[in-house]
């Protein structure tokens, strides 16, 4: 009888040693799990960030896709747009040159041209507050290529860089540096935090962290 007592004793020890191992193991790959990033992080799907970034992109992109052909209507004759100056040789709007004297550069308070300098700027290149075109510098850029306080597009350059590349210091794109990145490659908690916050669609490429079921040893005492 006790070297049957001993022996379910001895298999309970074995038992309860087996759980507080796994328990450990459990708990190394939880902080493990921490420091995972990119395509080795089980909690991130790559290709669902990619569609849903795409289409943020696309949205963001709105506005070079519906002024791209209303700043030709002026040139066509298609629209009139009268001068209005707010200051001596700074008209409000400057289309194509029509108001500077130069044709094909835009500027004004509103300007468009094949290069546009103003507050707001549309143009192949442009240059402003708010710069909207192929190239873009501004406090708001957007544009194939965007370098800007807030920056968005194929390429982008800014404190806040979204684009298919970005470089700054918080980046949302496919493949970006900086010091806080969410990437396909990077998922910083700090650009985690802002981008899903500014796009909630972004959540979905985080299927969430594996589950951990806490074991209950109160019936091995």
């Amino acid at each position: 009888m006790s070297s049957e007592f001993d022996a379910q004793q001895s298999e309970s020890g074995d038992l309860q040693s087996r759980l507080e191992s796994l328990e450990r193991e459990n708990e190394r790959l939880k902080r493990r799990m921490n420091e995972l990033i990119g395509p080795d992080n089980p909690g991130f799907d790559a290709i669902v960030f990619q569609r849903t970034l795409q289409r943020v992109l696309l949205l963001l992109m709105i506005p070079i896709f519906l002024i791209a052909p209303l700043s030709l209507l002026p040139q066509l004759k298609v629209v009139s747009i009268p001068r209005i100056d707010l200051a001596p040789g700074f008209p409000l709007i400057d289309p194509g040159g029509l108001y500077s004297g130069r044709p094909g550069l835009g500027f004004g308070f509103i300007s468009i041209g094949g290069l546009a300098v103003g507050v707001v700027a549309f143009g192949g290149a442009a240059v402003g507050l708010v710069a909207i075109g192929g190239g873009a510098l501004g406090v708001l850029a957007f544009g194939g290529g965007a370098v800007g306080v807030i920056a968005v597009g194929g390429g982008a350059v800014g404190y806040v860089a979204i684009g298919g590349g970005g470089f700054g210091r918080y980046v949302l794109a496919g493949d970006g540096r900086g010091r806080a990145v969410l990437s396909r490659r990077r998922q910083d908690p700090e650009a985690v935090e802002l981008f899903t916050r500014w796009f909630p669609a972004l959540k979905k490429a985080f299927t969430g962290p594996m589950p951990v079921v806490p074991v209950d040893k109160s019936g091995w005492e």
